[in-house]
Parts: C-alpha cells; structure tokens; sequence
C-alpha cells in the first residue's frame, strides 16, 4: 500500500459524499447588510466517527434568493469579513468554512481522533508528505470537508447558484473538489500546486533530478496541477508577483493544463510584494456575474505571447483577443532569474492607437546588454474592466544583443513609484492576499522646491539592488536624498536574503525643513542585528525604507 500512486481519479472513486448533513444552525448576528449565522454539519464518516463541519453563513438582508460564495481562507487565517462584505453588497451570499480545526479558541470543524492530523495545528508530516497513500493527509481531509460544503451550499433552497473562491492553501484545497463537487465556477487566489516543488526554482539552470516515490504519490495524488485537467467548472486563477508563499513561475504550467473544454481566465499582480492588486477585484466581480448571475460578460480568450531576435534587438509580440476593446496594455520584464521572490518587474505600456491587426503589439524589450537571460509577461486590460496576463516567456538573450549599459542610478522621482512596493503590509491587506482599498500604500509627495518624493510612511522596498542592471559595482557606496517637513528618524536596510530576515541597518537622522538632504553610506555602516557591518552592497537582495511621519526619499545612487 505504501508504494500506491493514487491519481485524482483513483483517489476519490469511492468516495461517498452523500451522507445526511444534519445541520446545526447556532447564533446570528447582524452585520453591514447581511446577517451571519454560525452553523454545523456533518462530514465524512471515519471509523470513529464524523467530521463535524463548522462554518460561518452570511446572506444579504432582504433578499429571499441569491447566489452564493463558498470561500476557504489560508489554512489558520479567520475568515475575513472585509472580503466577506465585498461578495454581500455585489448580491451574493458567503459560506467561510473553517477546516483548520482545533486552533486553540473559539467555534471549529472537529475532526475525529483518529484524523487528528486534519487539525492544522497538529498536522505534523500529514500536509507536506504522502508517506501511505494521498489519502492519509491532511490535504485529502480538507477536501473532504470542502466537497461537504459545496453540497450544503448548493442545496440550500435560497441558493440559486453557487461559485467557490480559495485563498492560498484554501486554494489548493478547492482544486481537488473542481472535478467532483457541485460548482458554477472557481477562482484560485495565490494557489497553484507545485508543492512538490518548493525548493526548486523553475527557470534555473538546476535541474529537478529523480523524484522520490513518496514526491510521485504527493504529486500525482494532492498537488494541484495534477487535477487542472479534470477540472468541470470555469478557473480563474489570480496571482502576485514576489509572492513568497506562491511560487508564481508556475502558475500558468498549471494554468495550461486546465481542461481546455471550460472558460479560463489568470492574471498576474506586479508590485504588490506578494499582495494582489485592487484590479483583481473587477475580475472577480465581472467572472462571478457572468457564470452565477448569468450575465453577458466578455471574458479575454488567453493571450498568445512570443519573443523574436531582429539584429540583436529583441522584440516582444502579444497577441490578445481580437473581439475585445483594449483599453490598456504593456509588458513586464525582469533579468533576475534566480528566485521568484524577489524581482523588480519594469513595466513598458504601449500606446493603444499602435495596436495592429487583429489586436497585436509589438514591444521593444530593452534589457541590460550583459544579461544573460530575462524573463517577460504581456498584460491587457479591456474597456470592460477585465485583464488579463501572458504566460512568463523565458528570454535567452546569448552574448551578442544590443541592449543598455549598467546604471548606476536606482531610484529618481521621474520613476514616480516605479521601483518600490509596500513592505510587509500584511496588517493593512484583505485576508492576508489583496491590497485594500481603504489603505493608501505607496505615493509620491512634494518636499522641497516642489520636486516630489516616494514617501516611506508605510515601509517602502525595491528590488532593484539584485537587478543585472542596477546591481552594484564591488567597494561602491550608496547616496540617497530625504526630506522631511520635521524632524524625523529614517531607518534603511539592506537584506542579503530573499526572505527577508538578514538584514543590516543604519538609521539616518532627518532634519525637518529646509533643502533636500544628501546622505552617504559605506556598507561597514549598515549592521545586523549583532553588529557585524555589512561587507558589502553587492550581492543583497532588497533595501526598505522605513520612516517615522513622511519622510520623502529621491535619487537614490551608487558611487
């Protein structure tokens, strides 16, 4: 048994989800125009017993039916009724179920003993390794779970259709019921399978070397890309760029595996910092309406993407769809491909009324001329409001391409915010994967003499530091300009690793009014946390800005 290879197939042939639900409706509360009730019902049958489901059941105040929302949070997230409030006042209803289990506080899905391991705080080696079978994990539990939910929702005689939207590993979950349980339609939010291949970066020179026969029945059995092709229901897959929990160079190799008989659609977020953008949310709305509202929605056909040499000047041509209005459209490029985690992506809009035949572009891609590689992704946004992005195309560029020599300047105003993104706003997201809107992140301000500045209010980080093109000259320094309207602290650090936990420091003192204040640092001036000087700006991985009030940074500069 221990060398069985389960497929989605197999692995859930036999499963029964038909069962009574029994369900237990508990409290009910009132909340911005929906009321919530919390409520249980019954799971799985195991040898000792049910699961007993728990979830959160919130329908809009005053209608009698509605289509509805069944939403899975990262596993140990709360349900987030931020999210929860934007599904309401569009018309839908919103079952959140828990299927973390036992947390310590508070109302939760209980598991019999002997799944214990389903519980999230317990699940030891159950989640990230198939030892038995596929079904002795906790990723065949939470599915379970999920399948049960998905028919509660749907036979609920108020509940005219339903759709199922899974945050991270709430995501990887709802892959596994797409062929099976009874859904209109699914979006995927920072989840793509490839779990199995954590470690390994997609576009590196390494390759994945054999496979354990433990990695073949997790592969074959629980990763996500191994159900896209069984997949009932239209997918929409939206991720973030430098996500650190979503390996994005992947997500479209599952992408193109989605049964190609039902409607897709993906898009990537780009200067998040691993949070997707505001726009995500239009396509949330306009995809839910089209399939749970039966509107009449245009949704982009994928968009075809190639790269082509002309004399040592690459060209990028996308192709989108030709029964849709552009309204907007670029491409985003990188040449750092050694980590998904941090890059800076350069965005180059193209203009609309250059748009050739049958909705084609052509793009200049003007990369570093000692790079050896880049990687670049199109983007397209209708008049509707839909977007949607390419595939990453890998660029091998060889060693004779013409291209633009190295700078040394990261950062002017000129770049307006080009080059930053928020850091570790995770407080400030919705359910810890979209921007919000209520919170403003990232902007320029006017200091001295009206010259503006990016403002650090939030903690701001580029990863330009790591770029071929702006990467640092061995023994240089770093300059900056900052200006506050009062005194203030700012705090800068340098990272050396993608995770963002070696970092080294130097806090610089801001004084208010006046001119624009040069600084000048040597690495030896930025220390860690026990005091050893940084030994040098080459090879770090990202720079933060942090600053008490607004502080403004500009011209940002090796010497």
């Amino acid at each position: 048994m221990a060398n069985t290879i389960l497929t989605p197939i197999r692995l859930w042939k036999d499963f029964d989800d038909t069962l009574p639900l029994n369900e237990e409706f508990l409290s009910e509360r009132e909340l911005k125009g929906a009321v919530m009730r919390d409520v249980y019902f019954l799971g799985r049958q195991t040898e000792y017993g049910r699961v007993k489901i728990y979830g959160k059941y919130y329908t809009p105040s005053g209608l009698e039916s509605f289509p509805a929302v069944l939403v899975m949070f990262e596993a140990g997230y709360p349900c987030d009724e931020k999210l929860v409030l934007h599904f309401i006042r569009n018309g839908y209803a919103v079952l959140g179920i828990d299927y973390s289990g036992d947390l310590g506080d508070g109302r939760h899905t209980i598991y019999p003993r002997d799944i214990d391991y389903a519980n999230f705080a317990r699940v030891g080696r159950h989640m990230d390794f198939a030892d038995e079978t596929a079904r002795e994990t906790s990723w065949y539990e939470w599915a379970a779970v999920a399948r049960y939910a998905a028919r509660w929702l749907r036979e609920r005689p108020e509940v005219t259709a339903t759709g199922a939207v899974g945050l991270r590993t709430g995501g990887e979950v709802l892959w596994k019921i797409t062929p099976y349980a009874p859904v209109d339609c699914f979006i995927s939010i920072g989840a793509a399978g490839w779990l199995a291949y954590r470690n390994i970066e997609k576009f590196s020179r390494e390759g994945t070397g054999l496979f354990s026969e433990e990695r073949h029945r997790f592969i074959a059995g629980l990763d996500s890309q191994s159900y896209a092709p069984h997949a009932k229901c239209p997918v929409m897959m939206l991720c973030a760029i430098n996500d650190k929990k979503c390996n994005y160079d992947r997500v479209y190799d599952t992408f193109s595996q989605i049964n190609p008989e039902v409607e897709k659609a993906i898009l990537y977020s780009a200067h998040g910092n691993g949070l997707i953008g505001r726009r995500s949310f239009v396509n949330i709305d306009l995809f839910l309406d089209k399939f749970l509202k039966k509107h009449s929605v245009f949704l982009s056909k994928p968009i075809k993407i190639s790269v082509a040499n002309e004399n040592g000047e690459f060209k990028v041509q996308a192709a989108y769809d030709p029964m849709g209005e552009v309204a907007e459209c670029g491409i985003f490029f990188t040449e750092n491909t050694a980590t998904f985690k941090a890059r800076d992506w350069t965005r180059l809009l193209g203009d609309i009324r250059s748009l050739g035949k049958n909705n084609t572009f052509l793009f200049p891609l003007d990369v570093y001329e000692k790079s050896e590689k880049a990687l670049v992704y199109t983007f397209v946004r209708y008049t509707n409001g839909f977007s949607v992005t390419s595939k990453i195309q890998e660029v091998p560029l060889g060693e004779h391409h013409r291209g633009c020599r190295k700078s040394r300047i990261l950062y002017t105003s000129e770049n307006g915010t080009i080059g930053f993104a928020a850091f570790r706003r995770r407080t400030c997201s919705i359910a810890d994967c979209f921007s919000d809107s209520d919170y403003v992140d990232l902007e320029t301000l006017p200091g001295y003499g009206g010259i503006p500045g990016v403002t650090t209010r939030t903690g701001i980080i580029t990863y330009r530091v790591s770029e071929p093109r702006f990467e640092p000259s061995e023994g240089a320094s770093f300059r900056f300009d900052a200006w506050s309207e009062k005194d203030a602290s700012l705090k800068v650090v340098f990272y050396t690793d993608v995770e963002e936990e070696a970092g080294y420091t130097e806090t610089f003192f801001v004084q208010g009014g006046g001119k624009w204040k040069s600084f000048l640092s040597d690495p030896s001036d930025f220390k860690s946390e026990k005091g050893a000087p940084l030994p040098s700006f080459t090879g770090t991985v990202s720079v933060v800005f942090q600053g008490e009030g607004d502080v403004l940074i500009n011209n940002l500069i090796w010497l």
